[in-house]
């Protein structure tokens, strides 16, 4: 009775009991998340991740919604057990808050939305927080593979899809120690660092494919185990 009164909701009633969902969620877990910034570098070691951002429908569109999010994350501090939110710190992505529309993966559907882009943003910060040892509390892979192979910016099996109120990235600091995201955004290139005051050793990922009639299943390894196991639909 409960999802059949939810399907026939508004939207916007939706979306404030999926916000209220995860506010009392978040009050039992009792996480701290980070909200402080240094705008110097607060250590000389530095793990870099860059990627290729290419050309596509609504390309000028992304890049715009690319660099606002960069400048709300560039420069953020993660302490020790601190957690980094995606949403809490982007915030919801309308017009009103800057952003533009842009291509976006919804219910199994290519459309376009306000904010449409940015996962290549949260993305990145997933596969920089793989090799970096962070822990992942939070991410959820697309549901559809949409790119051929030589369309790849990034390995199938290291994206994170957004979606506000719904599907945060969410990452804590395992570490003793503070860490720090440096970011840049440029027409061509997205770059993310992580910068620390003591040495990180990157972790090497794999993937493993295994293709099935209806799509692939994506096998993350890292220091010799399973991180996840992820199913991809192939239009």
């Amino acid at each position: 009775m409960k999802h059949q009164l939810r399907k026939w909701l508004p939207y916007h009633w939706k979306m404030q009991l999926k916000l209220l969902q995860r506010y009392f969620d978040e009050r039992k877990n009792q996480y701290c998340y980070s909200k402080n910034y240094n705008l110097d570098k607060i250590g000389k070691h530095e793990i870099e991740l860059r990627q290729i951002i290419k050309k596509s429908e609504f390309h000028e569109n992304k890049i715009h919604n690319l660099k606002i999010v960069g400048e709300k994350i560039n420069n953020l501090i993660i302490n020790p057990n601190e957690v980094f939110s995606f949403w809490k710190l982007i915030g919801r992505p309308t017009e009103n808050n800057g952003f533009k529309e842009g291509r976006n993966l919804i219910n199994n559907n290519i459309s376009s939305d306000f904010g449409g882009g940015i996962c290549q943003f949260s993305s990145i910060l997933y596969f920089l927080a793989l090799q970096s040892g962070l822990k992942i509390i939070e991410r959820f892979n697309h549901s559809i593979d949409i790119y051929k192979e030589y369309e790849r910016f990034t390995p199938l099996g290291s994206d994170c899809t957004v979606v506000y109120g719904y599907k945060d990235l969410q990452i804590q600091n395992p570490f003793s120690f503070p860490v720090q995201l440096k970011c840049l955004v440029s027409n061509n290139e997205l770059t993310i660092s992580l910068i620390s005051s003591e040495e990180i050793f990157k972790i090497p990922i794999d993937f493993k494919y295994s293709e099935t009639g209806r799509g692939v299943w994506v096998e993350t390894l890292g220091n010799n185990r399973i991180l996840t196991k992820n199913f991809y639909i192939r239009l």
